[in-house]
């Protein structure tokens, strides 16, 4: 079966020429890259993208794809990571499909890291969850444009809310996963957004502190945060995942870019978007 996408033609348009024209209008936005480089302080390991509507996140996502091409070689295969934000499926759902589709084409699921990881008992083979979740689809096109005919292949988990043990929990499986020498050249991209409704000068300084215990690694005490204060970064979850499953000696995190969609375009209140790098730095660097 083939997981055909929901959200095209509303948060990234269907007809494919288009659709490139757009990513590369986001890659060379005032909010985007453009000629900047974003720097590699060593191997990338996870990053943290956005998940709105190209118009309004494509910018800072492009960040996070600018840092992934730095990358020699190009990695082939990841893990994603995205919130649920629908009630349907299972609670760590992992994509049953043989690939995924956009406008750009069909991307394989890696069979043998979906098999490592439902392996592991923490995580369940459903595509009810997936049917109609947007955070992880919309991160397809951006990974499409930079490998152009290039195959390269994912497997979506979608997570829904949970407290900080059963985050740990889920975590500790993957950093199992990701252990083993045959999935060692998989990284993690996470899907999510922050701030929500929340004014410009409030959003900035909301996300700033969150995105510090990222920087930091500390995972329960930004899970703590987002939970304790009722915070709308829909991803809080995976992010907390995502945080413990690659936390070890070595691992730096850096923010790359940060923006909102009041940014792009003039409102009151609106959405946070950053672009957040994990990267494992050598020893005695």
């Amino acid at each position: 079966m083939i997981r055909e996408p929901v959200v095209s033609g509303r948060f990234y348009p269907s007809a494919p020429a288009e659709l490139l024209g757009l990513l590369e209008e986001c890659e060379q936005h005032e909010l985007g890259p453009g000629s900047r480089d974003p720097g590699t302080a060593g191997v990338l390991r996870g990053f943290i993208q956005p998940h709105a509507g190209f118009i309004f996140s494509g910018p800072v996502a492009s960040w996070g794809i600018r840092r992934l091409a730095a990358e020699k070689p190009l990695p082939t295969r990841f893990l994603l990571l995205g919130p649920k934000h629908t009630p349907f499926g299972a609670k760590a759902a992992v994509s049953k499909a043989e690939g995924w589709r956009t406008p750009l084409g069909t991307v394989p699921v890696d069979e043998a890291l979906r098999q490592a990881v439902v392996q592991t008992g923490a995580f369940t083979a459903d595509d009810a969850a997936h049917a109609q979740e947007h955070s992880l689809e919309v991160q397809l096109p951006f990974l499409q444009r930079l490998f152009g005919k290039s195959p390269f292949s994912i497997l979506p988990i979608a997570i829904h809310y949970a407290g900080f043990p059963e985050c740990e929990a889920w975590g500790k499986a993957l950093a199992g996963v990701l252990a083993q020498p045959a999935f060692a050249d998989v990284r993690v991209l996470v899907s999510s957004d922050f701030s929500h409704e929340t004014p410009r000068s409030q959003a900035y300084r909301l996300d700033g502190e969150a995105i510090s215990l990222i920087e930091r690694l500390d995972a329960e005490a930004f899970h703590s945060l987002v939970v304790s204060e009722d915070r709308s970064i829909c991803g809080v979850i995976p992010i907390t995942v995502a945080m413990v499953a690659l936390a070890r000696p070595g691992i730096k995190v850096r923010k790359l870019a940060y923006s909102t969609s009041m940014d792009v375009m003039p409102h009151p209140r609106g959405v946070g978007y950053a672009s957040v790098v994990f990267e494992e730095v050598p020893a005695g660097a």
